[in-house]
């Protein structure tokens, strides 16, 4: 019985202690902040408007060029606007790429390119001028293997976010039109495919616009005057693949 209320009356002056502490306590910090349940809360803005600035590397061919086309109006131009719309602050858009080049020669121009200043985020489209010059997929994928080693053993580059964008169908083109497009069409699946095993062994996001490519082969509004290179509404209808992945890759 002795022990019983030794017990209880222990618990009773921790108890007393603990009310006299959190008093204490109380009236020395300072008012807490009073919220009007009346008054709606200041919406929390999205993500994208917090993000000041965006340094963006794309990579490529003539199709990152945007060949035939004012610069604004190619798809990494075209992207960097809609960030901006989207409630970035600032996008400092570079751009490594050559009209004509294959990957291996497009790794040799990032490789002699000075860069002063880390990425944030990389985009690589690249392959078309290998399949076009008749050179086998296993050389196509050496070659990306080696761009991908060259940019993770570059100080700037090695942290950035990366994504691939897929090789379109020249095929399906008015100057397609001379040649085998079932042809084509089969060997930019198979360097697609490999694209994708490759890029996705690196957790790189990979974006199929080749669909998108093939659409209307003769639609002359999809071309710009040399029939072969896409317009500028055909690169905005890649955007509307693109976006959406490269808005959650610049998310803090």
């Amino acid at each position: 019985m002795i022990k019983a209320w030794s017990h209880i009356s222990n618990n009773f002056c921790r108890l007393a202690i603990g009310l006299f502490m959190c008093c204490i306590l109380t009236n020395c910090a300072d008012d807490p902040e009073i919220i009007n349940e009346s008054e709606p809360l200041e919406e929390t803005p999205p993500i994208a408007q917090e993000i000041g600035l965006v340094r963006y590397l794309a990579i490529g061919d003539s199709y990152t060029v945007g060949e035939g086309l004012e610069t604004s109006k190619s798809w990494p131009y075209q992207l960097k606007r809609k960030l901006l719309e989207d409630g970035v602050e600032e996008v400092e858009l570079t751009v490594v790429a050559a009209t004509g080049y294959t990957t291996r020669e497009v790794t040799q121009l990032v490789n002699t390119t000075t860069f002063n200043k880390p990425f944030d985020i990389i985009s690589i489209q690249i392959g078309v001028n290998n399949q076009y010059r008749g050179e086998s997929v296993a050389q196509f994928g050496e070659e990306l293997e080696n761009l991908f080693q060259t940019i993770a053993s570059n100080y700037y580059l090695k942290d950035a976010k990366q994504f691939v964008v897929s090789i379109p169908d020249w095929g399906a083109t008015p100057f397609g039109s001379s040649y085998d497009r079932v042809q084509i069409a089969i060997e930019i699946n198979q360097y697609n495919g490999l694209k994708r095993n490759i890029a996705e062994a690196r957790a790189a996001p990979f974006i199929n616009i080749t669909d998108i490519s093939r659409t209307n082969p003769d639609a002359s509004e999809l071309v710009v005057l040399d029939g072969l290179h896409p317009s500028e509404l055909m690169y905005s209808y890649w955007i509307e693949r693109i976006f959406p992945v490269v808005k959650q890759l610049v998310q803090p």
